[in-house]
C-alpha cells in the first residue's frame, strides 16, 4: 500500500498536458475573412489551476503595443531550439514550404529547428492530413510539464485538403509558406497576434515579422 501510494505522489508530480491549437478555415470563398478560432486547451483540474495563477501573474505586467499583448505563452521549450522531423511522403511542396519555413525562423536567429532523420529522437513531428470534414488549414498540438510549462514534444499536421488543390481554396506557395511558418510559431510557444504578425488568425496572410521576433527573444528572455 505504501508502495502505491507512493507512486501516486510521483505521477503527480509529473503530470502532463496537451494543449492544442487550431489554424482553421471558414466554409466560405473569400480568402481574406477566413477564420482561425482560438486555442483549445485540454487539461486536467490541475493545470487549470496553473493556469488560473498564470494568467493572474499576466495581468500585472503591461505592455505598450497592442500587437505583442498576449501572444507569447508561458509554455515553451527549454532553450530556443527543437529537432524537427518532416514526415510528408513525397509531397515536395509541402516538404519545400516547410523547409523554407524552418529556415526563415533560423534567419531571425530568435530560435533555432534543425532537421533530423531520426523521428523517434524529434522534438516536433511535422505531418500531412488529408481531412475534409475539418476546417482546419494547420492544427499543432503540443505537450508541456504542468509544474515548469516546459515543453517536451510537439505534432504539426498541415492539411492538405485546403492547402492544395482539393478544395475551393488552393493556397499560393506563399500562404502555404506563411501557413507553415503560423504553425511553427505555435511549436516554439506563441499564441494568437491581431497585429500584423505570422501569428494573425485568419487568412495566413503575413510572413514573420519584427515583431514575432521580439516576442520568441521575450519568451526565451534573450
Amino acid at each position: 500500500m505504501k508502495r502505491f501510494c507512493h507512486f501516486l505522489s510521483k505521477l503527480a508530480c509529473a503530470l502532463v498536458v496537451t494543449f492544442t491549437i487550431e489554424s482553421t478555415v471558414a466554409p466560405i470563398t473569400d480568402d481574406s475573412v477566413f477564420s482561425w478560432p482560438s486555442q483549445t486547451v485540454y487539461a486536467k483540474k490541475t493545470a487549470k489551476k496553473a493556469k488560473k495563477a498564470k494568467k493572474k501573474t499576466k495581468k500585472t505586467k503591461k505592455t505598450k503595443k497592442k500587437n505583442t499583448a498576449a501572444i507569447a505563452s508561458s509554455w515553451h521549450w527549454k532553450k530556443p531550439k527543437a529537432t524537427v522531423y518532416i514526415d510528408l511522403n513525397d509531397n515536395e511542396e509541402l516538404i519545400s514550404a516547410t523547409k523554407d519555413a524552418i529556415d526563415a525562423w533560423n534567419d531571425t536567429k530568435a530560435f533555432t529547428f534543425t532537421e533530423t532523420k531520426n523521428k523517434k529522437k524529434a522534438n516536433i513531428v511535422i505531418e500531412q492530413v488529408y481531412s475534409p470534414n475539418t476546417n482546419y488549414a494547420g492544427y499543432t498540438t503540443f505537450h508541456y510539464y504542468v509544474k515548469t510549462g516546459i515543453m517536451y514534444s510537439a505534432v504539426t499536421r498541415l492539411n492538405i485538403y485546403y492547402l492544395q488543390n482539393f478544395s475551393p481554396y488552393s493556397y499560393t506557395y506563399q500562404r502555404i509558406l506563411n501557413t507553415v511558418e503560423h504553425e511553427l510559431g505555435h511549436a516554439i510557444g506563441l499564441k494568437h497576434n491581431n497585429g500584423v504578425s505570422v501569428m494573425y488568425p485568419t487568412g495566413s496572410l503575413y510572413p514573420i515579422e519584427p515583431v514575432d521576433v521580439e516576442n520568441v527573444q521575450k519568451l526565451y528572455k534573450e
